[in-house]
């Protein structure tokens, strides 16, 4: 103890020091959890939201109710991080007396508390259900139609030269059959701007088409009719795969998606017609 320093002193002076740091260290703990918070959110935004936008109008449409959910949780985020950190902050206990107001029976905070739920939860299911009742819409008999079979390990693409919509031949019983697999994995040929029914079907177990810049995947299971269809709306080669565990070589199971200019597509039809190892009579 130093010359005139009171009893106790030290200790008390020593106890105030700590719990000054102590408080220190929580404001910056919080602080920075925070910014780093704050930061995940805006690398989440400046990413593309973590949804790729899409080749297709239903693929869009996908990507829009994706980030409309994401800007919800965003602000549900804020809101209660916020109404707690304005709480540790506003009413932080400055001794063993002190109580912050205290709110009993509120009919406004209670129709607050629920209101904001209900009305989060409408907005997501109204929205939702109009994203479903359009990706899940019937393609109309003039479409174009492909069918897509899955088998342990590979893809057969069929096209019927009667059912290819603006592309079709009324007069033509031809099929093109694209066959392929490991290592030769085969290519899906489609027109840009042209509405596509896909027709699923699986040969043994249940396999899964999916490709990436589709925003979707359907199963393919056996003895049961899977159909969706989209709307392409960019050109380039997209790839595909099988989503579902279907046998040691499930991995190996790919396939490419082209998507080309109408001309180009009219040419290739052509091309494939022409080619007898590309045509099988029904």
């Amino acid at each position: 103890m130093l010359p005139g320093e009171a009893p106790g002193m030290g200790r008390g002076s020593s106890c105030m020091r700590r719990h000054g740091m102590r408080r220190i260290v929580r404001r910056i703990t919080t602080v920075a959890s925070f910014g780093l918070a704050s930061l995940a959110l805006f690398s989440t935004a400046s990413a593309g939201w973590g949804m790729p936008r899409g080749v297709t109008d239903e693929a869009r449409q996908i990507a829009d109710l994706y980030v409309f959910t994401l800007a919800l949780a965003v602000l549900v985020f804020i809101g209660v991080v916020g109404a707690l950190l304005f709480a540790i902050v506003r009413y932080r206990r400055r001794s063993d007396d002190e109580m912050p107001p205290q709110f009993h029976g509120s009919t406004v905070i209670e129709a607050i508390w629920i209101g904001i739920p209900v009305a989060i939860v409408l907005a997501l299911f109204t929205y939702s259900f109009i994203v479903l009742q359009d990706i899940q819409e019937d393609a109309d008999p003039e479409d174009m139609s492909v069918e897509i079979r899955g088998f342990q390990f590979g893809w057969q693409f069929t096209y019927d030269v009667n059912d290819l919509g603006q592309f079709s031949d009324p007069a033509s019983d031809e099929q093109i059959v694209i066959l392929g697999s490991a290592p030769d994995f085969p290519e899906l040929v489609l027109p840009v701007d042209e509405r596509v029914e896909f027709r699923l079907v699986a040969d043994d177990v249940i396999h899964s088409f999916y490709v990436r810049d589709f925003n979707f995947k359907l199963d393919l299971i056996p003895g049961r009719d899977n159909r969706f269809a989209v709307t392409l709306r960019e050109t380039g080669v997209f790839n595909g795969y099988c989503a579902e565990l279907c046998g040691v070589d499930h991995a190996l199971m790919r396939f490419t998606v082209r998507v080309v200019e109408q001309n180009e597509f009219a040419e290739w039809i052509a091309d494939q017609v022409g080619d007898d190892a590309a045509v099988r009579q029904p």
